[in-house]
């Protein structure tokens, strides 16, 4: 039998737990109804806004950080605001989409971001209007405005403004809102608890990070010479530690956003307690564009049936009953590293890497004293041919290095 990919979160049935991220991807009507020919469970449109400066984009906005490391451990640098057109206008695109959405059994999540806390309440009763079936408040958005008023990060890092703008939106509405959060300058746990509290029925953790990087040859800042937004696949460690921890302090659904490059990452951020995972930069740095979506489903899947899972929820969270405390963590087992001489090709680079001398080069291979190993880990995770291997009373649990 088949794994039931399914879903329920939110009073809504997702055929699966992939959304498509408030991004290009999802800029208007036509490309939301490429999202749902994805296959995703849901998509969440682009945030629209009164704010006039947001409708406008630079050229260019995009590029890539550490483009050597593409498309294993890059960065997504860019500067593309919100939707770019007019809450009316923004409308019409919604209403479409819904009705294409209904058509199809995906879910409309409807974007929005105020630039007073009125617009707030307006926008919200705006996507409601249209039929989106759940509201996310984009409390993440990495652009500073330096307006006079918060919005995006700088509202999500204060946690009483969060609250403030959460209360009005949730009271404006009847379906369900979600708060995106930003890691920036502030607790996520804490914004999560007190939204929560707030009437939020969920929390979206988290967006990406405000960033700089300049020309070196002339000291300008990079596309609009401002700052910009970064995130990429590194940044999985950094959202499933968030996931983790607001899972284990609130009990609403979260969705799971950034890093999320490959369907392992989905399945980590489901294990970790995430109920949703968005997508965004897969959809636009990868090769396959919306194509990406069918191999995290199919991933997800195999993963499953091979492991024996039938439904989303025996996966979700059982990372968190095996995260132990600082004082808890094992200091007495001993792991010894040791090398494959058949694998090793005499790089000699290992030496290098090791600060207790307990590596030397006999007849051109890698060889290691056992009483000098202090079992750090470091060799195997870096030698290039994987011809380190660390012995010791259990699994060493040192990830499968991708």
């Amino acid at each position: 039998m088949r794994p039931d990919l399914s879903v329920e979160v939110w009073g809504k049935r997702f055929k699966n737990p992939i959304i498509i991220a408030s991004a290009s991807p999802t800029k208007d009507a036509d490309y939301m109804k490429r999202c749902v020919d994805s296959g995703a469970g849901g998509l969440i449109s682009k945030t629209v806004t009164f704010e006039k400066y947001l409708h406008k984009y630079v050229s260019p906005r995009f590029t890539v950080l550490h483009k050597k490391g593409w498309p294993h451990a890059f960065s997504n640098y860019s500067a593309e605001f919100l939707a770019t057109y007019t809450p009316d206008q923004w409308m019409k695109h919604l209403e479409e989409s819904k009705k294409y959405c209904e058509e199809k059994g995906a879910v409309l999540i409807g974007s929005i971001s105020g630039d007073t806390l009125e617009n707030w309440a307006r926008l919200a009763r705006m996507v409601e209007e249209v039929g989106c079936d759940l509201i996310e408040c984009n409390f993440g958005c990495p652009h500073p405005r330096d307006l006079g008023y918060k919005s995006g990060q700088e509202l999500g890092s204060d946690p009483d403004a969060a609250v403030e703008v959460t209360k009005i939106v949730v009271n404006a509405v009847k379906i369900p809102v979600i708060i995106k959060l930003t890691a920036e300058a502030v607790d996520p746990v804490n914004v999560a608890k007190k939204v929560a509290a707030a009437g939020a029925s969920g929390v979206t953790v988290h967006n990406r990070f405000p960033a700089l990087d300049i020309d070196i040859e002339t000291g300008r800042p990079l596309l609009h010479s401002s700052f910009a937004g970064v995130g990429g696949p590194w940044m999985r460690p950094i959202m499933l530690k968030w996931v983790a921890k607001v899972a284990r302090a609130i009990d609403i659904p979260i969705s799971a956003t950034n890093g999320i490059w490959t369907w392992e990452d989905v399945v980590k951020s489901i294990m970790v307690g995430a109920s949703t995972v968005q997508t965004c930069t897969a959809v636009m740095y990868s090769t396959k564009q919306y194509g990406i979506v069918k191999d995290f489903i199919e991933g997800l899947e195999k993963f499953m049936a091979a492991q024996g899972y039938n439904a989303i929820e025996e996966l979700r969270g059982i990372t968190l009953s095996q995260l132990k405390t600082w004082d808890a963590v094992d200091r007495e087992s001993k792991y010894i590293s040791q090398v494959d001489p058949e694998k090793c090709t005499g790089c000699k680079l290992c030496p290098n890497w090791c600060f207790f001398d307990a590596i030397a080069m006999v007849d051109k291979k890698a060889v290691i004293n056992p009483k000098k190993c202090d079992g750090c880990g470091l060799c195997p995770a870096l030698c290039p041919k994987d011809a380190i291997t660390m012995e010791g009373p259990g699994h060493s649990y040192l990830g499968n290095f991708r």
